[in-house]
């Protein structure tokens, strides 16, 4: 009870008193001494009292005290006299030590040396009294050597009736190299997009550009606040207008990643090449967010390439044309008998072929000279591929005097209207045989036939029987053609 030392004790004066009139005489100084007596026996009751109270109060908030480190989800320890007298079980789990092993340590056990200083002042200010210290960094070791960034708070307390220290450990390793790695990270995107050349760009979902790095300046002539804000369409060719439009529309549902190569306009109005690697940003929900996308001026390599194609396209002419005629060679030919059957065997058309050889052109290469004979082939191989029309027709130099022409999707009837156009145009060259010859100027011979593809027949059988034809027109006689082994003068 609150007053049980008070009461008891004036209790026992009152019976003292009581004892003692029945031996004395009553008197007022007999009185005087009596109410002396139960003043100085009430107040030794206070006083222990007071002494119980304080006693239970200090029990209490040490009890207080162990519950707070008990429950407590940070590392919790009780600094006193220059060594650690209380712990709780997230400290052991830190500093990877039993409590046994920690209590009577001194904190600079487990503190680094470069943050000595900084503690000793931190307890110093909390001896003086100071009860508003702010949070605290440091590095400690733990038992096993692995070093942690620890934040500590604190404030003085009073544990077992003396001053103390309690100190909460916070554990921000994890937080402190996260930050590092994002700083570092932010650095090195920082230095990336500083310094490259490629454009860094982010445009949000509705084309405009919220972001762009500072090649812009090199690459478009555009400083970067010239273009943040503005679409993208504003920068396109036309015509890449419509894929790249396709493109953002795809991105906005399901498109993660995307590469093309596409046309930028300059600040001076032209257009560059540019190649573009995108990959959106998404919520957690999977809306998009944003499109991230670097570009790379390809314009040279685009030239190159055009150049490159272009020489390929020349060197492919010239290895397919004949170096002294400047029509198809037989390679070439081959290559066109094989791709044309093809296409008329799916459609079921005709398919026709002339061959055509000069008339005596040994003797006439032998009494001109081969000069005379070179220029004599060029002539005729220009008539012939002048007398042609459609641009599926293809004449080509067979070998030595000898020439063939294809004509696609052609009946028998087509073929020999355009052998007399042969004919009628060669003759019309006029080109001298020799003075005493029979016929006085360079005629040719034709021979020609017409198959319908299928699954029975080859390319190579409609050359065959036009081949024949045309033996058979040289030996019957030159100067005429022939189909189906009948013979037509020219």
């Amino acid at each position: 009870m609150k007053y049980t030392g008070r009461i008891t004790l004036l209790i026992l004066s009152i019976m003292v008193s009581i004892i003692e009139s029945f031996s004395e005489a009553t008197s007022i100084w007999s009185i005087l001494e009596a109410i002396l007596f139960a003043a100085i026996a009430y107040l030794l009751g206070w006083v222990y009292d007071k002494a119980i109270h304080y006693k239970n109060k200090a029990e209490m908030s040490e009890t207080r005290l162990w519950d707070l480190l008990k429950f407590s989800p940070e590392p919790f320890l009780v600094y006193q006299n220059e060594m650690i007298v209380l712990v709780n079980d997230k400290l052991e789990e830190l500093v990877q030590s039993s409590s046994n092993q920690i209590i009577g340590k001194s904190i600079f056990h487990y503190v680094l040396p470069d943050y000595h200083s900084t503690i000793k002042q931190r307890l110093q200010e909390m001896i003086e009294g100071n009860k508003s210290i702010d949070r605290v960094e440091l590095k400690i070791n733990t038992t096993h050597n692995n070093v942690l960034d620890i934040e500590i708070s604190s404030a003085p307390i009073v544990y077992n009736n003396k001053p103390a220290v309690e100190l909460f450990l916070r554990d921000i390793t994890k937080r402190n190299r996260l930050e590092d790695e994002l700083r570092k990270n932010e650095e090195l995107f920082r230095f990336i997009t500083e310094n490259t050349t490629d454009l860094i760009s982010y445009l949000n979902p509705n084309g405009n550009f919220e972001y762009l790095s500072p090649s812009s300046k090199c690459m478009l002539a555009f400083n970067q606040d010239e273009m943040i804000g503005k679409n993208l369409f504003e920068y396109l060719h036309p015509g890449e207008v419509e894929s790249v439009t396709r493109l953002i529309l795809e991105a906005d549902s399901n498109l993660d990643f995307a590469s093309l190569s596409h046309r930028v306009k300059k600040k001076d109005g032209t257009y560059i090449w540019v190649e573009t690697n995108a990959r959106t940003i998404r919520k957690n929900s999977r809306k998009l967010e944003g499109i991230v996308a670097v570009s790379r001026d390809i314009t040279d390599r685009i030239e190159k390439e055009k150049r490159l194609h272009e020489t390929n396209i020349m060197l492919r002419f010239i290895s397919n044309m004949d170096g002294l005629t400047g029509i198809a060679n037989r390679r070439y030919f081959d290559e066109k008998l094989q791709e044309e059957w093809n296409r008329t065997k799916r459609s079921s058309l005709p398919f026709s072929a002339i061959m055509i050889d000069i008339d005596y052109f040994k003797k006439y290469n032998d009494f001109n000279g081969h000069l005379a004979g070179d220029e004599c082939l060029r002539r005729i191989a220009i008539a012939l591929k002048e007398t042609l029309k459609r641009t599926c027709d293809f004449v080509a130099r067979y070998g030595g005097e000898e020439f063939v022409i294809l004509l696609p999707e052609t009946d028998e009837q087509g073929a020999a209207h355009v052998a007399d156009l042969l004919h009628a145009n060669i003759k019309k060259l006029n080109i001298p045989y020799m003075p005493t010859a029979k016929e006085p100027i360079v005629s040719i011979s034709v021979g020609y036939a017409t198959l319908i593809p299928d699954e029975y027949s080859k390319p190579e059988d409609l050359i065959k029987l036009a081949d024949t034809e045309l033996y058979v027109a040289k030996e019957s006689r030159k100067n005429q053609f022939i189909f189906n082994q009948y013979s037509h003068l020219a």
